[in-house]
């Protein structure tokens, strides 16, 4: 790589990953997105719409997952953790079985989160809270971390 790419590409990926909670939200969006495609694919008889849009999302929750903060996050993150690997389960079942109704659920499971994940975010305050001296390592009250 050159170093006028490689400084282009530093600039990019600085400007574009500043912040975490807003790529999170935007890879809610688009799962939510290609669920609907996917459902288009089964609508109109299209296995190759639905497979690779359920494909998208499969790959989106296995990213989610991997970046969940398993040594700090507690049982929040074990259920999600969980969830994510339902929704693959069901995602899965959609593409072998035309399942529409999975898919359904599936959109609104990642609607949820999204929604939840924006609650959270609107309610988090602006400047760092004050912590108290003593703290448990890894435990923040509140929240999880993404290792994003």
């Amino acid at each position: 790589m050159t170093p006028r790419g490689y400084e282009a590409y530093n600039h990019a990926v600085v400007h574009t990953t500043d912040n975490k909670e807003q790529i999170l939200l935007m890879l809610y969006d688009g799962a939510v997105r290609f669920v609907r495609f996917a459902r288009m694919g089964i609508e109109k008889k299209n296995p190759k719409i639905r497979g690779e849009n359920i494909s998208k999302v499969l790959g989106i929750l296995t990213e989610l997952d991997c970046a969940l903060d398993r040594e700090g996050g507690g049982e929040l993150v074990e259920n999600l953790s969980d969830l994510y690997g339902y929704m693959m389960n069901r995602l899965t079942d959609a593409n072998v079985k035309n399942d529409t109704d999975a898919l359904n659920e599936v959109g609104r499971l990642l609607t949820e989160l999204k929604e939840g994940f924006e609650g959270a975010l609107q309610k988090e305050p602006k400047e760092a809270p004050v912590q108290p001296e003593i703290e448990e390592p890894g435990m923040q009250e509140g929240g999880i971390r993404l290792a994003v």
